[in-house]
């Protein structure tokens, strides 16, 4: 019951003027942007899942995008019920049973940090792929198959949802007495004896963020670097049959290359987000600063949604393959 004092304290202390803040951040980052985005995203990756598997799963790069765009869809899904969550309006309503500020932590911050951290390690596994791809164009189909794919998908999958579990051990959801709202909701509980699990979903979750973030810097750069050497070749004539590229495989190259580009400016908020929360005390959800982590989550569920929402976008500029899928599947004409 103290944790949920002190919580509640941490709530009743802030200012006025802070609170008033906090809302026109939330209004403009969350109401407006990270809603309309998600909402747009939602129903482009339910486009995006509907052609890969149009398509057909027989090929490691479209179960690699396939298994993107679920992530993206549920991330964006999560970033939706977020909005839900944190809107002044849904908040005000007297009917509501549930306290949405605590609420959502399990329901939609958790679930997002995952999906996000899903979408972070196939983004990993695809630009290591095209970087075997390009440097062994003609082994890459004995190096990964569709079903070791389909295998290190589930892993990561699993890993990372594994890695969430801890946090759903020490906090629950449970009806309890808001003494300044004058009302019983349903909002978090801590288990009394916690202190060993307290903050590891978190710590995991930030070392899973930070170490993706680094991979795909690094093989983005290194895909880059073997680009930038195949096309030497190519123009100085000094290549032999084996180094060729098909026409598909260059668009596949190029593609992830743009993905995993996008990845890197949007979730640069969200790596600082990960290491700050880490190296902060009290920079969380009931901490001493309480309103600065909602800022930044904020800001870092705008950009996530940013992320997950621009593949259908890219998708139909780089890929000719997509876009005659997309319009024989949807309008029944071919480009």
């Amino acid at each position: 019951m103290g944790d949920v004092d002190t919580f509640m304290k941490t709530i009743s202390v802030t200012s006025n003027s802070t609170k008033i803040i906090i809302a026109i951040i939330n209004m403009v980052l969350v109401g407006v942007i990270a809603n309309t985005v998600s909402a747009l995203g939602i129903f482009g990756n339910i486009i995006n899942i509907a052609v890969f598997f149009t398509q057909g799963l027989r090929t490691t790069v479209n179960i690699s995008f396939f298994s993107l765009a679920i992530s993206d869809l549920c991330n964006l899904i999560t970033i939706a019920w977020f909005s839900i969550c944190v809107n002044p309006y849904l908040n005000a309503d007297p009917d509501l049973i549930i306290f949405p500020p605590e609420f959502q932590h399990l329901t939609a911050g958790f679930p997002h940090a995952c999906f996000a951290r899903i979408t972070a390690w196939i983004t990993v596994f695809m630009t290591v792929e095209r970087c075997l791809c390009i440097t062994f164009p003609f082994k890459i189909k004995e190096i990964i198959t569709p079903k070791r794919t389909v295998i290190t998908i589930i892993c990561i999958y699993l890993f990372v949802i594994a890695a969430m579990i801890p946090e759903y051990l020490y906090v629950y959801i449970d009806w309890k007495v808001y003494p300044n709202l004058n009302k019983t909701l349903l909002g978090i509980v801590f288990i009394t004896d916690r202190a060993y699990l307290e903050g590891l979903s978190f710590l995991l979750y930030s070392i899973i963020m930070i170490s993706s973030f680094i991979s795909v810097l690094f093989f983005t750069g290194l895909l880059v670097f073997k680009l930038k050497q195949k096309n030497e070749l190519l123009s100085g004539k000094k290549f032999s049959q084996s180094n060729l590229l098909s026409r598909r495989e260059k668009m596949a190259v190029v593609t992830v290359l743009v993905l995993a580009s996008v990845f890197i400016v949007t979730f640069t908020p969200t790596l600082l987000f990960s290491i700050l929360g880490y190296a902060i005390p009290g920079l969380s959800i009931s901490g001493k600063y309480r309103d600065v982590f909602f800022i930044l989550g904020y800001v870092v569920f705008a950009f996530d949604a940013s992320n997950a929402s621009a593949n259908i976008i890219l998708y139909y500029i780089l890929n000719s393959s997509y876009r005659h899928t997309l319009h024989t599947l949807f309008f029944g004409r071919k480009v």
